[in-house]
C-alpha cells in the first residue's frame, strides 16, 4: 500500500503555509469576446509555431478544424471556468503529456484551493469503479474500500470519463488519464473545476459486503478542515501507517531486492532524477553498484519495475539501458525543435548559455527543423554495453503511470526484445513524444496559465506499432483494489510464476 503515500498527508500539511486568498473562493468573472479571442490567438499561435508534436498525433486539417471550432465559441459573453474549459479542451487535443493549464499562476492558485469546498474523500479509480482510500469527514462509517458510486446524483463512472477530456496525456491511452485522477486530491479539483462547485455533497457508497449508504456533507469541506478530519478519524489508521511507511520508502527511490532464494532480483525505480549533474552521477553510480551485485550474486532473472516511475533525466535511462544491451544501440535517435526563435526560447527557461550560444546546441534549420546536437544530450550518442551488464532473463512492469523517460525506457526496450512486459499500457507513446522543455506563459486577460512543450524525442523504436499508444504488455496485469491495498506484491508473484513457465 505504500504506492499511495502522500495521498493523505500532501494536502494536508504543505497548504497552511500557503497565505489565504481574501478574495471568493470562486472566480465570477466575465470576459468579452474580445478577451477571450485574444488569449486564445496567443495560444494557439505559440502552439503552431513553436509545438513540434501538434500533429503527430492528430492530422493538421483535423487539429485545424478543431481549433477553429474552440474558437468559434468564443463569440458571447462567458464565465471564467466556462473560458477556462474551453482552454483545457485545447490543450488536451494536443495529445502531449508535456503540454499543461492551470487556471492561475500556481502560488495563486494553491490560495484558492484553500478557498475551495472539495469532495471530502481521496479515491482512486480501478477497473473503472471507484473506492474510498481516505475519509476526510468525521464519519467513522465510511471505511477504506467502500465504492463511491453516486456523486450529487451523477454516477462516478460517468463523471471519470467526462473528466478525460480535460486530463492532458500523450497519445490516445486512458490508462494513464485514470491514474492521474487517482493521484492525491486530483479528481476532488477537477472536479470543481470542470463539474461543479456546489457547497455540499451527497455521495452514495456500496460497501463490500453490499450495503448501500448515503451521506450528505455541508461542513468541513475545506482543506484545512477537511485535513484535520482525516488526521483525526480512525478509520484512517492503517492509510496514515501505509503513509509513513510509504515516505520512508520514497526517501530511497532506486531499490534493488534480491530474492531469499537468489532466484530473482526486483529492481524499483521510482523515477530516473532531475537532470542536474549530480544527480546523473548519482545515479549511474547507483546502477553501476546494482549490476556488480547481480554478477557477484549469479541472479539469473532480473524484474525491473517502473510502474510508478513518471521520468525524468532520458540521459539517465538511457544509462540503465546500457547495462541490458550486447552490442552498440541508439536510445533516441533525434531530438529537435521547429523553432530557435529567441522569443519563444527566452520562456522556456533554458540556461542563459543555451540562450546566448544556441548553435552549440543546435544544427542549422533542415527541413523544418532544428536537431539538437548530439554531444550536448546524454541521451543521444549510441549506447555502449556495459562490462556488468545482465545477461539474463529480462522482465519489466509497467502501468499507466510509466511516463515520459520510463516510458521511452520501456519502449526502446521492448522494441531491442530486452524482455517479457507485464502489466497496463504506459503513458508515453511508442515512437516518440515531447519533453518538459517547453514554454510557460500566461494568457493575457484570464491569467490562465500554460506550459507548452517545445522539444520532441524520437525514439530509438521499430515495428508494427500504433503511433498513438503506449508500450503494450506481452501479458495484461491489472491489480484490483484489494490487491493494491495489500502490503503484499501480486504482480510480483504473477511474474515469478511467469519465470518458472519460461525457465
Amino acid at each position: 500500500m505504500a504506492r499511495f503515500r502522500l495521498l493523505l498527508l500532501a494536502f494536508v500539511w504543505c497548504f497552511p503555509f500557503v497565505r489565504a486568498n481574501a478574495q471568493d473562493a470562486y472566480d465570477n468573472r466575465v470576459f468579452t469576446p474580445a478577451q477571450m479571442q485574444q488569449d486564445f490567438d496567443q495560444l494557439r499561435h505559440t502552439l503552431e509555431n513553436t509545438h513540434p508534436g501538434l500533429y503527430k498525433h492528430t492530422d493538421k486539417p483535423v487539429m485545424q478544424h478543431k481549433m477553429d471550432s474552440l474558437q468559434a465559441l468564443l463569440n458571447q459573453p462567458m464565465s471564467f471556468y466556462r473560458f477556462y474549459q474551453v482552454i483545457a479542451t485545447l490543450i488536451t487535443d494536443v495529445k502531449c503529456e508535456h503540454t499543461s493549464c492551470e487556471p492561475y499562476p500556481h502560488q495563486q492558485f494553491m490560495q484558492h484551493l484553500l478557498d475551495w469546498k472539495v469532495i471530502p474523500l481521496v479515491i482512486k479509480f480501478n477497473h473503472d469503479k471507484a473506492y474510498v482510500v481516505v475519509n476526510r469527514t468525521k464519519d467513522t462509517s465510511i471505511h477504506l474500500g467502500d465504492e463511491v458510486c453516486f456523486i450529487n446524483h451523477q454516477n462516478v463512472d460517468s463523471l471519470e470519463h467526462a473528466l478525460f477530456q480535460y486530463v492532458p496525456t500523450e497519445g490516445n491511452m486512458t490508462t494513464n488519464k485514470e491514474d492521474f485522477l487517482s493521484t492525491a486530491m486530483n479528481f476532488n479539483y477537477w472536479y470543481a473545476m470542470f463539474i461543479g462547485r456546489p457547497d455540499s455533497f451527497d455521495i452514495v457508497f456500496k460497501s463490500p459486503d453490499g450495503k448501500i449508504k448515503k451521506r450528505v456533507w455541508r461542513d468541513s469541506l475545506k482543506l484545512k478542515g477537511s485535513g484535520m478530519n482525516a488526521l483525526k478519524n480512525p478509520v484512517n489508521k492503517r492509510v496514515i501507517k501505509a503513509d509513513k511507511a510509504g515516505q520512508q520508502e520514497g526517501a530511497n527511490p532506486w531499490r534493488l531486492r534480491i530474492a531469499p532464494n537468489k532466484q530473482y532480483a526486483v529492481m524499483t525505480l521510482d523515477g530516473f532524477g532531475n537532470g542536474l549533474i549530480k544527480d546523473q552521477k548519482r545515479m549511474a553510480e547507483k546502477f553501476a553498484g546494482f549490476f556488480e551485485e547481480l554478477k557477484k550474486d549469479k541472479i539469473p532473472n532480473l524484474i525491473i519495475n517502473l510502474a510508478n516511475n513518471p521520468g525524468g533525466d532520458e540521459a539517465n535511462a538511457a544509462e540503465l539501458f546500457s547495462y541490458l544491451i550486447s552490442e552498440p544501440k541508439h536510445f533516441i535517435n533525434d531530438e529537435y525543435l521547429i523553432t530557435d526563435d529567441t522569443v519563444y526560447l527566452n520562456h522556456a527557461g533554458l540556461p542563459a548559455d543555451v540562450l546566448e550560444h544556441k548553435d552549440k546546441y543546435l544544427y542549422p534549420e533542415k527541413a523544418g527543423k532544428y536537431y539538437v546536437k548530439e554531444e550536448t544530450q546524454g541521451e543521444l550518442p549510441i549506447c555502449q554495453p556495459k562490462a556488468d551488464r545482465f545477461t539474463g532473463k529480462l522482465y519489466f512492469y509497467i502501468s499507466g503511470r510509466t511516463a515520459s523517460a520510463a516510458s521511452t525506457f520501456a519502449a526502446v526496450a521492448q522494441s531491442n526484445h530486452l524482455g517479457i512486459f507485464v502489466g497496463e499500457e504506459t503513458g508515453g507513446t511508442y515512437f516518440g513524444g515531447g519533453s518538459s522543455v517547453g514554454i510557460n506563459m500566461t494568457l493575457p486577460n484570464s491569467g490562465i496559465t500554460t506550459h507548452t512543450s517545445i522539444n520532441y524525442c524520437d525514439f530509438a523504436t521499430t515495428g508494427n506499432h500504433d503511433p498513438n499508444r503506449g508500450v503494450m504488455p506481452d501479458y495484461p496485469y491489472a491489480p484490483t483494489f484489494a490487491e493494491l491495498m495489500a502490503s503484499n506484491n501480486g504482480w510480483e508473484e504473477f511474474i515469478v510464476k511467469l519465470m518458472a513457465a519460461h525457465n
